[in-house]
């Protein structure tokens, strides 16, 4: 019986040993023949394939962890993208290249206006905190300069014209009517009349000038 147990005890040792890594034991010449082992040899034998069954999973373990913090750092590129991605519109909006849109004030003015009378009502709008301006449906960028005619970015502007801002109403109305603002001096020298009102929503289209430099390059 005690002989008949030990055989037993070696057959189920043999077939836990194939169970735990008949892959590798394929893979490996020459094959081992498990019936032909002492106890202490298969004793060995499983301490050996626990050892390396141990790296394997510590070595798994290494790879997923390898593979979170790829995806983790892919996540966070594309977080770190975001801010880039936001800048970039609010420039765009802001230099004129997309229409924007919110609240404002509506100026429709007429007069004997000069070049240089427009460019003061322009001024004074930026100063009252306009984030985006437009004469006529013509959008104004930092390149946008009144000439004789009166034309801006080759688009001529009619007597009266319509100037749009978005900011502000409060703001604005009060940049513009001011004692001693633009305004009253444009009543005064060209007898110019105005009508003023604000507006809770209004857009401003995107200049249809290309504001590509010609000369200057961007500083890498």
């Amino acid at each position: 019986m005690t002989r008949l147990a030990a055989q037993l005890s070696l057959s189920l040792v043999a077939i836990i040993v194939g169970i735990m890594l008949v892959g590798q034991l394929r893979s490996q010449a020459p094959a081992i023949e498990l019936s032909s082992l002492t106890a202490q040899e298969l004793s060995d034998l499983i301490s050996t394939l626990g050892s390396a069954n141990t790296q394997l999973n510590n070595e798994l373990t290494a790879v997923r962890q390898q593979v979170d913090r790829i995806q983790r750092r892919a996540v966070e590129g594309e977080s770190d993208l975001m801010p880039a991605r936001e800048d970039v519109i609010r420039f765009s909006a802001f230099g004129g290249l997309t229409a924007v849109e919110g609240q404002g004030i509506v100026l429709d003015i007429e007069g004997l206006f000069t070049p240089a009378d427009v460019t003061d009502v322009i001024h004074e709008l930026r100063s009252g905190g306009a984030e985006a301006i437009a004469i006529d449906g013509v959008r104004i960028t930092a390149s946008s300069v009144p000439v004789l005619g009166i034309e801006i970015d080759g688009v001529r502007i009619g007597n009266p014209f319509r100037l749009t801002a978005i900011g502000s109403p409060d703001g604005l109305t009060s940049a513009l009517q001011r004692p001693g603002g633009i305004l009253q001096l444009l009543e005064q020298s060209i007898e110019a009349t105005y009508s003023l009102e604000s507006r809770e929503q209004m857009t401003i289209p995107a200049t249809e000038r290309d504001l590509t430099p010609q000369v200057a390059q961007p500083v890498e």
